[in-house]
C-alpha cells in the first residue's frame, strides 16, 4: 500500500525518469520523446493525479495515459512493470464483444441470431419459449432474462467455475425474465457469446483473436484460461499488458482501424458506444453498450473490470486511459476513478 510521501516521490520518478525499469517515461510509437507540452497536456496536473491515488490508498498497479496515439505517461507500482500481463477480469467481456463485432461484420453470425440454435447438444429437451427467444443482442446487453444473482452467497457465478459444463449449466439456468425486459450483470451472457464465437470460427475465442484482433494489433504475449471443454471464458481470465490493453482503446478511438487497416467496423463500435440499456449499480444505473460502459456526462466510454482495470476511451479528446489494480472496494461508477478522470480532463483544457 502506499502512502502520501511514497506517492509524491513516485510522482517525480513517474514524469522525470526516462527509461527506468518500474516507471517508463512517454515515448511516441516511432521512437522519439513525447513531452507533455506536445500533446496538449498540463504535466502539473497529471502529477496531481499520480498525487490521488497515493493520498486515497487505493491498491493501484498501473496508470497509462495516451493522446493522438501517443503515450503521455505511463506508471507502474511495484511489483508490476512494463512487460509483465495483469488480469483484466471483466474487461475480458469488451475484447469478446470485438470478436462478436468480426464475426459479424463476416457474416458468421447475426445480432438477432436466436442462441439456442447453436447449442443443440447443450441446451435443454424442452426451452420454455422465453428461452427460445433469447438472442446475441441479448447477451451483449446482458439482458437474456436468464436467472443469475451475481452477487452474495448464492453467487451462480461460483457455482458455474464448479460444473463440468459450463455452457450446458447456463442453459438449464430458469429464466428470471422475459429476453430484453430486465438488465442485470450476467457472468453467464457473456460465457455463451464467447462459447458462441467458438462455434462459428470453429475454434476458440483466444485463437478468432490471435487471428483477428490481437494479432493485427501486434498484441503477441496474452493468456486467455478456457472452461472445461476448452472454451476460452467470456466473462473474465484474459490477461494482457497494460500497453497491450491501450490498444485496444485506441482501436475504438479510430473507429475500428488500426494502421490504415479495417478490423473491425465503424458500425459495430458505434452499436457499441450506444445505450442499449441502463445497468443497475451500486452508485446508481449506468448507461451501457456492448460490453462497454457509457458515461455521457465526461464525454466516456468504458471497459472495466472488477479491482480496478479499466480502458477507458474519450473519442473528443483523442485520450485512452488504462489501469490495472486490486481495489477491493471497486466499482463500475467509482468516486476514486471519477477523480481520477476528472484530473485527466482538467489536463486538457
Amino acid at each position: 500500500m502506499m502512502t502520501a510521501s511514497m506517492g509524491l516521490m513516485l510522482t517525480r520518478r513517474a514524469f522525470l525518469t526516462s527509461g527506468a525499469a518500474t516507471f517508463a517515461a512517454a515515448a511516441c510509437a516511432r521512437g522519439r520523446p513525447s513531452t507533455r507540452k506536445e500533446r496538449g497536456l498540463d504535466s502539473a496536473v497529471l502529477a496531481q493525479a499520480l498525487n490521488h491515488v497515493a493520498t486515497e490508498g487505493k491498491d493501484l498497479h498501473s496508470l497509462l495515459i495516451l493522446r493522438d496515439d501517443q503515450l503521455v505517461s505511463e506508471t507502474y507500482w511495484p511489483p508490476y512493470e512494463r512487460n509483465k500481463k495483469h488480469a483484466l477480469n471483466s474487461c475480458t467481456k469488451p475484447v469478446v464483444s470485438a470478436l462478436t463485432g468480426i464475426a459479424s461484420d463476416d457474416g458468421a453470425l447475426r445480432e438477432d441470431d436466436a442462441v439456442l440454435r447453436y447449442f443443440p447438444d447443450e441446451a435443454p429437451a424442452n426451452p420454455d419459449d422465453a428461452k427460445k427467444a433469447i438472442t446475441i443482442k441479448h447477451l451483449l446487453t446482458m439482458s437474456s432474462g436468464i436467472s443469475w444473482p451475481q452477487h452474495g452467497p448464492d453467487n451462480i457465478s461460483d457455482q458455474m467455475g464448479r460444473s463440468p459444463d459450463w455452457v450446458k449449466f447456463i442453459l438449464d439456468r430458469p429464466m428470471a425474465a422475459a429476453p430484453g425486459t430486465v438488465t442485470n450483470y450476467s457472468n453467464g451472457d457473456s460465457h455463451l457469446l464467447s462459447a458462441i464465437i467458438g462455434k462459428v470460427t470453429q475454434s476458440t475465442a483466444l485463437d478468432f483473436a490471435r487471428e483477428r484482433l490481437f494479432g493485427p494489433l501486434g498484441i503477441s504475449d496474452v493468456r486467455w484460461d478456457s472452461d472445461p471443454q476448452g472454451r476460452s471464458i467470456g466473462s473474465a481470465a484474459l490477461q494482457l499488458r497494460p500497453l497491450d490493453m491501450t490498444k485496444l482503446g485506441r482501436l475504438y478511438l479510430a473507429s475500428g482501424a488500426w494502421n490504415g487497416r479495417r478490423i473491425l467496423s465503424a458500425d459495430w463500435v458505434q452499436k457499441s458506444f450506444t445505450a442499449h440499456t441502463q445497468m443497475p449499480t451500486a452508485g446508481g444505473a449506468a448507461d451501457y453498450g456492448y460490453y462497454w460502459w457509457l458515461y455521457p456526462q465526461r464525454k466516456l466510454f468504458e471497459a472495466w473490470g472488477g479491482a480496478g482495470q479499466r480502458i477507458g476511451v474519450f473519442p473528443e479528446l483523442g485520450v485512452v486511459v488504462v489501469m490495472t489494480g486490486a481495489i477491493g472496494d471497486d466499482v463500475p461508477r467509482s468516486p476514486f476513478v471519477a477523480k481520477l478522470y476528472d484530473y485527466v480532463l482538467q489536463a486538457t483544457e
